[in-house]
């Protein structure tokens, strides 16, 4: 891969030390690549090989500290070389560094260009920052190199939902994985591949033969637990959720605090819930408020400030406070997600007895009057196109205003904007031929959103807040989904479990809005008939 890794190996025993190291490696022995490279070291302490299989190794466990400390002597070491900066760069990856990995990455293909995993592992970085276009060219330059490359036809396949690059990652991944059945690697990367294209029973087989091989593997684990909530398996997919709490990365929410996580026996003294990021997640599972109540002395809700005034009074809810806002006294606490297992709800027990969440009705009536004043319309229809464009899976699942543009064609439906974009202080403007009203006013908090949507007939969505919100209240909903949504869509059905209201509307094929929009009008004009 890169030149010094060629060079003229040294005489035994440091030279056989390197070839076991390097053998260890391979089967995704870490522990064993430790040992040897630091019997290497005693005998040669600036050895570059023995720094970078270190360095590696520790970005393969997630160890940074000990990562950077070996890359940083590896670049000391050889510094015009390209191995040590791509050893730092994996490092600082692990760590969810992705400026500084960057930057790494970059100093490495300034000294060897010509590695396909390196322009690989750039896009990589490049997509976790948001930077999908550039990203897309790392893709396209490291299969031009290595068409063969297995993760950048899959990252390749993600963005631009190209068949041929995921059957091709599809086959280097199995042959990876036959010429080196240890490595687990190969098995995550099947499992991802399967699951972006809804192969959910290959999926899971993957995913076991990878955690197998890493039984510790929290990420494995919870991937693994998403696949079994989209087929429904709540029981497995609750209890494997639970090593969701051990990526470093997503821990926060579950570890801040000193009280003991919740177990979900009953409580003498307060109970705080919080939410996370996701203004979805806590919409959907806020509905376990009211049975946590009934276990506990009271529930406090810890919500995102945007929620705080929406949930105030939410049955079970004693208090809500916004996240940042100085927190009660509280005996236990539990993130929102955790509630299902606690309560062990299955795809027949979701909690369900009625909105749970409402809009106050003197501002739905005077959105009804505002509705009225724009003229007469049989069909009043909510539109909801996009998430976030900084989420890579809010790409793949959103659609731009014009491609709802065919839905103008249905005669008496006049169709109003939910979309809350950054920087649309202005109404936007209507598609051609569509009955189109952006008022902006009415977007500007979640109660008068609420409200809004308490006086449409209908209301057609992406996978976004909107959806969740709307289900929560009890509305007509329509959803338009990718072809391999989130997990609580689950696959092949029209309905959604969590929200009864909810209609669901799914791609044939990944990219194919064209379909789903169609069957959309189909339903509208069923509807006005």
């Amino acid at each position: 891969m890169f030149g010094w890794f060629k060079s003229r190996l040294s005489p035994p025993p440091r030279g056989e030390l390197l070839r076991k190291a390097d053998a260890a490696y391979r089967e995704g022995a870490t522990a064993r690549v430790r040992e040897h490279c630091l019997a290497v070291l005693q005998q040669a302490p600036d050895d570059a090989r023995a720094l970078f299989l270190l360095a590696s190794a520790a970005a393969d466990d997630r160890l940074i500290d000990e990562g950077l400390r070996w890359a940083r002597r590896a670049v000391a070491v050889r510094p015009a070389d390209a191995a040590p900066h791509y050893a730092l760069a994996r490092v600082w990856e692990a760590a969810q560094r992705y400026g500084e990995a960057e930057a790494s990455y970059r100093a490495a293909l300034a000294r060897d260009g010509g590695d396909a995993k390196t322009h690989n592992n750039l896009g990589a970085v490049l997509q976790m920052q948001g930077r999908f276009d550039e990203a897309l060219a790392c893709y396209r330059r490291a299969l031009e190199i290595d068409p063969a490359q297995p993760q950048a036809n899959q990252n390749y396949a993600a963005i631009v939902h190209n068949p041929a690059s995921q059957q091709a990652a599809i086959q280097h991944y199995r042959s990876q994985a036959a010429a080196n059945p240890r490595d687990a690697a190969a098995h995550q990367g099947l499992a991802a591949v399967y699951t972006d294209l809804g192969r959910l029973e290959e999926a899971l087989a993957s995913f076991e033969r990878a955690i197998e091989l890493e039984p510790q593997r929290a990420d494995l684990r919870f991937s693994r637990a998403l696949v079994l909530l989209a087929c429904g398996r709540y029981a497995e997919g609750w209890e494997e959720y639970e090593w969701r709490w051990r990526v470093e990365a997503l821990n926060a929410p579950a570890r801040r605090f000193p009280q003991p996580l919740w177990n979900g026996a009953p409580l003498s003294g307060t109970l705080l819930l919080h939410g996370e990021t996701g203004l979805g997640d806590t919409l959907q599972f806020v509905r376990y408020a009211r049975l946590a109540a009934q276990r506990c002395d009271r529930v406090v809700l810890e919500c995102q400030p945007a929620l705080k005034d929406f949930l105030r009074g939410l049955e079970g809810a004693a208090q809500v406070v916004a996240q940042g806002e100085p927190l009660p006294e509280f005996a236990a606490h539990l993130p929102l997600i955790g509630l299902p297992r606690r309560f062990a709800t299955t795809l027949e027990s979701i909690p369900w007895t009625g909105p749970y969440v409402h809009a106050d009705p003197a501002l739905v009536e005077t959105w009804r009057a505002r509705l009225r004043a724009q003229g007469a319309a049989r069909l009043s229809v909510g539109l909801c196109w996009t998430g976030s464009p900084q989420n890579m899976n809010n790409r793949r699942r959103s659609l731009g205003l014009e491609d709802f543009a065919p839905l103008g064609a249905v005669p008496g439906a006049r169709f109003y904007s939910l979309q809350k974009s950054a920087g649309a202080e202005q109404p936007l403007p209507a598609p051609p031929g569509m009955s189109f009203v952006d008022l902006v006013e009415a977007k500007r908090d979640f109660p008068n959103v609420a409200a809004l949507i308490g006086a449409l007939d209908v209301v057609v969505t992406v996978d976004t807040s909107i959806a969740h919100l709307a289900g929560a209240m009890g509305a007509e909903t329509w959803v338009v989904l990718n072809h391999s949504p989130d997990w609580r869509y689950h696959r092949e059905r029209s309905d959604n479990p969590w929200y009864p209201t909810q209609r669901l509307f799914r791609q044939a094929r990944e990219g194919d809005w064209t379909s789903v929009v169609r069957e959309v009008k189909t339903r509208l004009e069923s509807r006005l008939a």
